[in-house]
């Protein structure tokens, strides 16, 4: 008799999971509060599959021999306690996939408060461009368990892992992972920092010493709670700047790698000159792929080739505008105040800043001195932007809020002036106004083209 295994909630992951046990034979229970979108229910009905509506969920699932929960699901939600208290195993779809991984296939998991999307697509295509076969999922948008239902497997499987899929995996052991910073994040999510950073990192003391472990070494959260979860993986650092056991970093214009692995030692140069890496956020990533590549036995040539054919990320300092010399950039995808740091570092000239959404427990003291250096004005967008507002009131000069993005725009733009730069760069999660932090970012640029149209008509 086969298991039963339900599946609990029915996005991207959920539909992954789905298909994943319908394809190892396993009778599947399909539960959801709301309807799969038009998309998923295709891909659930052409498989066969139906699903149950249902605001409580536990009666439903308590039949099921194992549950793979959405990464929505809270920690604290009572139904998974219930479910728990009755005796029924639940695990993450990272979890679940894992149990069902090819074993000839390498497994490379990346996670970090900020930067996971940009390491995750630069590592899978730097294996691509070696001419090896390899997939980028996870989170990044591609359901890892939707990855491993194609008929071929990957030779590599790069998973970008949020600390939302990671707290409950219990068995899986990548052959390399990669930890990009760490700084206060989702603590309105996990309930503390300690349980946000034990989700991240609780899996390091199973790692094995033939496993690889690459982590940002100038992160400094990141190095304090690293010293609360030994590992027998190899470790390699990576930081912007050099120093006593660094592996790789920036010098100049230039990525430098310098590393023994077995007994192969070399120093890689690699210009960042001509490659969509010139933001430090995407170079300090590089980094971590450079290691990467070492590891895996390919050629500073290739390395070199994967950066000049690397495209440049939607909603990640993405140049929207020139409008009157005034430049708009796009950074929605900076949910952090890690990856605000990154971005106001990134411009010389003066900022009108857009931030604001669902803040998620930041500590904006830890980016105060760069707003000060950098940020001219402020503009707030969200239902509550008061946390940065009482944040950065005494710091920055003009403070301003909005009820739209396109007041947001419109307001940033009476305020810039030319050769300054309108950067929207949120510092939050985007679900007060936004469905995710594309829709924000693509409302951004609705704004900047309607507002570039009227000055347009207006000369």
């Amino acid at each position: 008799m086969s298991q039963r295994i339900g599946i609990w909630g029915l996005g991207e992951s959920g539909v992954g999971a789905a298909l994943l046990a319908q394809r190892w034979g396993y009778e599947t229970l399909l539960v959801a509060d709301k309807p799969p979108s038009s998309l998923h229910a295709q891909r659930l009905q052409e498989a066969g599959l139906t699903w149950h509506i249902a605001e409580d969920p536990t009666p439903l699932l308590k039949e099921a021999d194992l549950v793979v929960r959405s990464p929505g699901i809270r920690p604290d939600t009572p139904a998974l306690h219930q479910l728990i208290a009755s005796g029924v195993p639940v695990v993450s779809d990272l979890e679940w996939g894992w149990r069902h991984f090819p074993k000839s296939s390498q497994l490379w998991l990346v996670t970090g408060s900020a930067g996971k999307t940009t390491t995750t697509t630069l590592l899978a295509h730097l294996i691509r461009t070696a001419g090896r076969r390899a997939i980028a999922c996870g989170n990044i948008g591609y359901s890892f368990c939707l990855a491993l239902c194609e008929d071929k497997p990957y030779a590599y499987y790069v998973v970008e892992a949020s600390s939302f899929q990671l707290w409950d995996t219990y068995s899986l052991i990548p052959n390399l992972f990669v930890i990009t910073s760490l700084v206060r994040n989702h603590i309105d999510w996990h309930g503390s920092l300690e349980a946000y950073a034990h989700a991240k990192l609780h899996i390091l003391g199973r790692l094995p010493s033939e496993t690889h472990l690459i982590y940002a070494a100038d992160s400094e959260l990141l190095v304090e709670k690293l010293r609360l979860y030994p590992t027998h993986a190899q470790s390699w650092r990576f930081a912007v700047a050099p120093s006593e056991g660094i592996h790789a970093w920036i010098e100049g214009n230039k990525l430098i790698c310098d590393m023994k692995v077995g007994d192969d030692a070399d120093r890689w140069e690699v210009s960042y000159e001509a490659t969509p890496l010139q933001e430090l956020p995407k170079r300090k990533n590089a980094l971590a792929a450079a290691i990467a590549g070492r590891l895996a036995g390919l050629r500073r040539a290739d390395l070199r080739r994967s950066f000049e054919t690397m495209e440049k990320m939607p909603h990640r300092l993405e140049q929207v505008a020139l409008i009157d010399g005034v430049l708009y950039v796009n950074d929605s995808k900076a949910t952090t105040t890690d990856a605000v740091w990154y971005a106001l570092q990134s411009f010389e000239r003066p900022i009108i800043w857009i931030a604001g959404g669902v803040d998620k427990g930041n500590d904006w003291g830890e980016i105060l001195d760069i707003v000060r250096a950098r940020v001219r004005a402020l503009v707030l967008i969200g239902t509550n932007p008061e946390p940065i507002y009482r944040a950065f009131c005494d710091t920055v000069p003009v403070i301003e809020r909005a009820g739209s993005m396109r007041e947001a725009v419109e307001k940033a733009h009476k305020l810039a002036r030319p050769d300054e730069v309108v950067l929207l760069s949120p510092g939050c999660a985007s679900f007060d106004w936004f469905s995710s932090y594309e829709e924000r970012g693509n409302a951004f640029r609705e704004a900047v083209s309607q507002l570039k149209s009227e000055k347009a008509q207006s000369v």
